[in-house]
């Protein structure tokens, strides 16, 4: 009978072919952890308790947001209202709204975002008594029994003017929900 020996070492490519079933699998888990949206938080920003239909005002950094929660149908809630610049806290030259975008943040008690929208807003004058009008629509997974939370993020870029060309100053103020 004869006898068919195996070499005692094994050649690189075999130990490569081997651990390719636990790269793919790497591979596997680190694009779904990166595709997975990551938790945010609104713990750090001044927040409301939920209260539907009661006119209410949030006072944050540079912005003040008068605003009321409507049941918009189904397990929709709807935040609408004016958010006004405190223009008393910008520089004396900002005089133009660049930028300016709005969100706001259904969370729970420890601050965790449950729910978001937001919307931009098209440049205008820089106004303490003119407010921005919003409308948003919060849609969370679940309600639930827990208690909950509205707070208001901005993104706003202030210029001199409209029309300044070339090196013009620039002010940017934000609070937003930060990730985890």
């Amino acid at each position: 009978m004869e006898q068919k020996f195996r070499p005692a070492v094994t050649t690189a490519g075999s130990r490569l072919r081997g651990l390719l079933p636990l790269a793919v699998l790497a591979l596997a888990v680190l694009l779904l952890w990166t595709c997975a949206p990551a938790p945010q938080t609104v713990g750090h920003l001044r927040r409301d308790a939920w209260s539907l239909e009661e006119p209410r005002s949030l006072i944050v950094k540079f912005m003040r947001f008068d605003y009321q929660i409507k049941p918009v149908g189904g397990d929709v809630a709807g935040v609408s209202g004016w958010a006004y610049l405190d223009t008393g806290k910008a520089p004396d030259w900002a005089k133009w709204v660049e930028s300016l975008v709005l969100t706001v943040y259904l969370s729970d008690s420890e601050g965790r975002v449950i729910a978001q929208d937001s919307r931009s807003f098209l440049p205008r004058a820089a106004s303490a008594d003119e407010g921005v009008p919003f409308e948003f629509s919060l849609r969370p997974e679940q309600w639930g029994t827990r208690a909950l939370f509205v707070t208001f993020g901005y993104r706003v870029v202030l210029t001199e003017s409209r029309d300044v060309a070339g090196g013009r100053q620039t002010f940017f103020a934000s609070e937003d929900a930060i990730t985890r």
